[in-house]
């Protein structure tokens, strides 16, 4: 029988890295910590990773990330916040390369590659779980159309691999997928690009749903929870979720998703726990079982 392994996911950190960095280095500690445990095989943090781009904020993710190297891999990516003067998001223009440059995670065994040589702002990750090899794409907030096709290319080429998608705004607090009208992106200077920008809806017409191991998605971006499963062209399902917590006291009190995928039984547990505040959050949205999962 293959062992369950677990995907810790850390939702929007904007506010740890702005005012309450002690929360974010426990949520990191305590992955660290826990790892063995419940068998944390990789950390996704979903994007948001600062308030407002500035240098401060970004030493402190940076410390606070830290704490996993060497300890549990984790694949990362940009959100609105994190680009932009003050974080307004006008540009994709970022101080993320400078405190997570590419050479700092290019020589792990689960490295696989970037879009841009130079950037991690889209990237890829290989790890091994369950008797199953794993794909990790990481995209950034609302794709350009030549990300999209980066990573139908990284996805062909994985052919032999589940993949999980990481991005930082997809499925909506509403249980929908995210379309650029109307909406709140409407107002980001990127919706405008000559590069392209993809939505929710975009992303899953030009990308998932095309490819038959296509498995799971996380997102950050909106505030609350929820979820939604997909049929690909294939008919393979598609799990996708949202989690933020930046809505509660503190930014959120340290609340992080645990995923355990349990290949054998065919069955993704999701729970919500705050290491800050040693306590779960067990209501329908925050603690439930996907069955019949394709883990394998």
């Amino acid at each position: 029988m293959s062992k369950p392994f677990t995907l810790a996911i850390l939702p929007d950190t904007q506010i740890y890295s702005e005012s309450f960095p002690h929360i974010f280095t426990a949520q990191t500690q305590w992955i660290a910590d826990n790892k063995d445990e419940h068998n944390i095989v990789f950390t996704l943090h979903e994007g948001d990773i600062t308030n407002r781009n500035t240098a401060e904020q970004w030493q402190n993710a940076s410390n606070s990330m830290g704490v996993l190297e060497g300890e549990v891999p984790y694949a990362i990516v940009m959100g609105n916040h994190d680009m932009g003067p003050d974080g307004d998001s006008s540009v994709r223009d970022s101080m993320f390369d400078e405190y997570f440059p590419v050479s700092r995670y290019s020589d792990l065994p689960t490295f696989g590659g970037t879009f841009r040589s130079e950037s991690l702002d889209n990237s890829y990750h290989l790890f091994e779980a369950g008797d199953t090899g794993w794909l990790i794409v990481a995209l950034e907030f609302m794709p350009r159309d030549s990300v999209i096709e980066w990573a139908n290319d990284v996805t062909a080429s994985n052919a032999d691999r589940k993949v999980i998608v990481l991005t930082h705004s997809h499925v909506h607090h509403n249980q929908c997928l995210y379309g650029s009208e109307p909406g709140p992106a409407g107002t980001m200077g990127i919706i405008s690009s000559s590069e392209g920008c993809n939505d929710g809806i975009d992303t899953w017409k030009k990308l998932m749903r095309r490819h038959s191991n296509m498995s799971l998605v996380f997102n950050g971006h909106f505030i609350g929870q929820s979820r939604i499963t997909g049929t690909g062209n294939e008919g393979n399902l598609v799990h996708q979720m949202l989690s933020n917590y930046q809505d509660m006291l503190e930014g959120g009190q340290g609340y992080l998703r645990l995923v355990e995928c349990d290949p054998s039984n065919r069955t993704i547990s999701v729970k919500t726990y705050s290491p800050y505040l040693d306590t779960y959050i067990n209501d329908e949205k925050n603690e439930f079982v996907i069955q019949n999962a394709d883990l394998g």
